[in-house]
Formats: C-alpha cells, sequence, structure tokens
C-alpha cells in the first residue's frame, strides 16, 4: 500500500494554494472595481443634493433681507447702496483664486471695491466689515437679521458660493438681468457666462437657482 503524505499547517489546517490566493485576491479586485464607481457616485450625488439645498437656503436668506430692506446687499463700506458686484459665502474673503480657473465673476468677487462676504450683509450688518456702514436698523425699510444661522456655507467642495448682485440693480439694455446663488460644481469651474442676459440659463455642472429678474 502507498501512503501519501498531505501538508499541514501548525494548526491542523491545510494551507491555501497559490492558486486559490489568485483566485480569492482576483474576486477582491473584481469587486472593488464594480464598488468603488458606485460609491464614488453616490457621494456625487450627496453633493450635488446638499448644493442644490443650499443654494435655496441662501436665496431664501437673501429674499428676506431684500423685503426687509428694499436692497439687495450690494452695499459697500462706504454705506453706498446699489454698488457691490458679487457676494461670496463663507467667513472671509478670498485672498487666492479658490476655483479650478478664472471668471469675471471671480474677478469681481476678489476685489474688494466690487466684491464682499455674504456674512457681512447677511449675518452681521457690517457691510465691508465696516460698522459704520450699517443698513438702517430703525424705520419700515431696516435690517432685521441675522438672516444666516451662523456662517454661510461653503459648497460641498470646499468653495464659495457666489451670488451676482449686479444683476439685482444695475440698469443695462441687456447685460445682467438674472441674478443667481450658484456653486461651480464638481468641476470647480463657472460655466454659466457672467452677462446674465434674460435668457442666460445655469450651464456646464453649475448648481444653482436663478433668485431673481430683471425686465
Amino acid at each position: 500500500m502507498t501512503l501519501r503524505s498531505k501538508s499541514w499547517d501548525a494548526a491542523g489546517q491545510r494551507g491555501f494554494t497559490l492558486v486559490e490566493v489568485i483566485v480569492v485576491l482576483a474576486v477582491v479586485l473584481l469587486l472593488t472595481g464594480i464598488a468603488v464607481p458606485m460609491i464614488s457616485g453616490y457621494m456625487d450625488d450627496g453633493r450635488r443634493a446638499k448644493a442644490e439645498a443650499e443654494v435655496k437656503v441662501l436665496a431664501s436668506a437673501i429674499t428676506s433681507f431684500y423685503k426687509d430692506t428694499g436692497v439687495w446687499p450690494a452695499r459697500r463700506s462706504t454705506g453706498v447702496n446699489n454698488a457691490l458686484y458679487v457676494q461670496f459665502t463663507g467667513s472671509a474673503a478670498p485672498t487666492t483664486n479658490p476655483f479650478a480657473a478664472g471668471h469675471t465673476w471671480i474677478t469681481w468677487g476678489m476685489n474688494a471695491t466690487n466684491g464682499d462676504v455674504l456674512d457681512n450683509h447677511l449675518l452681521k450688518n457690517q457691510p465691508g466689515g465696516v460698522t459704520a456702514a450699517a443698513y438702517p436698523t430703525t424705520g419700515t425699510a431696516r435690517w432685521r437679521g441675522p438672516y444666516l444661522a451662523g456662517t454661510s456655507p461653503m459648497d460641498p467642495w470646499g468653495r464659495p458660493y457666489m451670488i451676482n448682485v449686479i444683476s439685482g440693480w444695475y440698469t443695462h439694455a441687456t447685460l445682467y438681468k438674472r441674478m443667481y446663488v450658484l456653486s461651480a460644481g464638481p468641476n470647480g469651474r463657472f460655466d454659466t457666462a457672467y452677462t446674465g442676459t434674460a435668457t442666460t440659463d445655469i450651464t456646464g455642472d453649475d448648481i444653482g437657482i436663478i433668485l431673481s429678474e430683471q425686465r
């Protein structure tokens, strides 16, 4: 009778062969290849949904501000209404371009003369960070804030939302007719035209809402 020996490990169990290990690894890699895109897709959907919800909240706060004060949050640090072009969300204005490409809105928003952070108008009554420039707090048309529960949010990709407040007050035959609350979306680039004509829609992967329209 011929005796055949078997390979046993220290615990008395047969070890995995190289082929079995390769098969297991192949299955794991296959499942990972399927799962990672699915999870990534769910995360992207979640970010988009969050941005869509936040632009609505910001639009509602800005609308409440307008109803109370009679003006859009476009007051300069000098106390002059209807002067700012762009508002950014976040606690402080960016000192370097936080977006993936340049755009007129970014140029305006990062300019101290044309841009400001929304918090200075809706959370604090300090346009441009200047208390002396505050909106009136008495009378029928007055500041009744704060209009935000806390610092205005960055979008889910860590960039500011943009509000082109110029479209609320600037008079032009064709330009600046639509005001948006807008995120640059996953690609971090504003695809929507800054001109904001009566037919300018939110384009590319920008996520936003039309806040107001001029005729």
